[in-house]
């Protein structure tokens, strides 16, 4: 046991070593020699350490080369396109490490990087362009800015700031802007693709040079220029643009809202009004107001006749008051072309007429109406009906689904062109909704997703026989 006494220690807990002097130095020297390293290690390790500044410059010659690639790849590169915005974000990364904003230039020659690899991981083209043929028809040529031929337009092809269209006699398209608008440029146009000057304006901006347009906004407001006046189309509007180059140009706003400007003076369209403005003055004439458009009652969308037994198509319509007479048009082009066009009358005076269709395929047809002083509304909605050789009975026993092949959606913001193909003569929906079939089966419809996230949509192809495919599509929208 042990015992404590005052101020003395006795038994206390001491174990004793016998240690060589020897030993004592050679640790020491040990010692000394893991914490020199140690020393040396960090300040290697320090001075190896990559600094913001080495960091930036690292990510901008990625992204230097990142970008040549790209340019290679894609060509020309236009205003606004991924590639002025890789090109203008590198030279801003670059001005910023000159001025010793490490951590900015870093930030800049990444985000070079992201538009460059959407180039080189994209379909081929540069990206969407402002707009985006939708639907080709006929003799469609389009010239790219700064470039002096034309080529032939291509569906799903992208458009860009200062690019031509030119459509042929027998030729019209459909191009849509990533707001929405939609454009349908008539047989015999020259049109312009513009981006609005100013860096705060929102939606579309064209210039015709000549023939004639429709255009159908959505969200978004539209202009067009001519080379005689401006016009200013509100959203949710549908307005006509006619040009004859060097004598007029005509307005006309069907539904909604449009300022129509010539410099000297200015004027207001709603709902069926038209102005024209003349070339050489600038003066617009006084507004004038047109008849309502009929709408059709018969037969149904999409009806099937047998032409064995059925050789003729009753249509009927609703009665304008202010008509005098109705102009009806059957064609096998959706845009009505002109070399596609089987009747074209302008002197059916009753609601209804019986026309004669010898061959088979899928067929187009509207109606407007001609007032007595000779002014015509807009056109109704288009209907479709299909001849087949076959008897109607016969289409009773088909129980194979339609071939259906959907190609991958062109996103466009929160807007998604659908394109495919079925068997002539079905009927396609995507989420419920009609989307526009060709004779030959091509079908396209444009969707907007209101919503950020996944999103599905659903193609559905419907034969004669009621037989139908479906196809599923996950898509995902992400707005800035």
């Amino acid at each position: 046991m042990r015992r404590r006494n005052l101020g003395r220690l006795v038994g206390a807990d001491l174990d004793w070593f016998v240690i060589p002097v020897r030993k004592i130095t050679t640790w020491g020297l040990l010692v000394a020699l893991v914490a020199a390293g140690s020393i040396l290690g960090y300040r290697a390790y320090v001075h190896g350490k990559p600094t913001a500044e080495d960091r930036a410059r690292a990510e901008i010659e990625t992204a230097s080369a990142l970008l040549a690639k790209a340019t290679k790849a894609a060509g020309t590169a236009r205003p606004g396109s991924n590639i002025s915005r890789a090109r203008g974000l590198l030279e801003d990364a670059r001005g910023a490490l000159s001025e010793k904003r490490f951590e900015e230039a870093f930030r800049l020659a990444v985000e070079s990087q992201s538009y460059s690899r959407r180039v080189l991981g994209g379909w081929g083209a540069d990206e969407n362009g402002d707009a985006s043929f939708i639907f080709v028809e006929g003799e469609v040529a389009l010239q790219r800015a700064g470039r002096s031929n034309f080529e032939t337009a291509r569906q799903r092809q992208p458009l860009f700031d200062g690019d031509f269209i030119r459509t042929g006699r027998t030729g019209s398209a459909e191009i849509m802007f990533s707001d929405g608008t939609l454009f349908t440029i008539r047989p015999g146009s020259l049109f312009e693709v513009r981006r609005p000057s100013a860096a705060d304006a929102s939606g579309s901006e064209v210039k015709m040079v000549s023939g004639a347009v429709n255009v159908y906004t959505s969200g978004s407001p539209s202009t067009i220029a001519t080379d005689d006046a401006t016009a200013a189309v509100e959203k949710d509007s549908r307005v006509s643009v006619d040009v004859a180059a060097g004598e007029k140009t005509e307005v006309t706003t069907f539904r909604g809202k449009a300022t129509v400007s010539t410099g000297l003076n200015t004027v207001v369209l709603e709902d069926r009004q038209r102005v024209v403005a003349a070339a050489r003055t600038g003066v617009l004439s006084p507004r004038v107001v047109l008849p309502e458009a009929p709408r059709p009652l018969g037969p149904d969308d999409n009806r099937t006749f047998d032409k064995t037994s059925q050789g003729t198509v009753e249509l009927k319509w609703s009665r304008v008051p202010e008509a005098a007479r109705y102009r009806i048009q059957i064609s096998r082009s959706r845009l009505f072309v002109p070399d596609a066009n089987e009747v074209d009358l302008d002197n059916r005076t009753g609601l209804s007429a019986e026309v004669k269709v010898s061959r088979e395929g899928s067929y187009f047809w509207r109606i407007a109406a001609i007032n007595r002083s000779g002014l015509s509304s807009d056109w109704s909605p288009v209907r479709r009906f299909r001849m087949v050789a076959e008897t109607l009975a016969s289409l009773s026993g088909d129980t194979i689904p339609p071939d259906l092949s959907v190609l991958p959606p062109q996103q466009m913001g929160n807007l998604f062109l659908i394109f495919g193909k079925t068997e002539r003569g079905a009927i396609v929906t995507v989420n419920a909704d009609p989307a526009d079939v060709a004779a030959d089966g091509s079908f396209k419809k444009t969707v907007t997703i209101e919503r950020d996230g996944y999103a599905m949509l659903v193609i559905k192809a419907v034969d004669a026989s009621g037989n139908e495919t479906i196809r599923r599509m996950r898509v995902f929208v992400e707005t800035l």
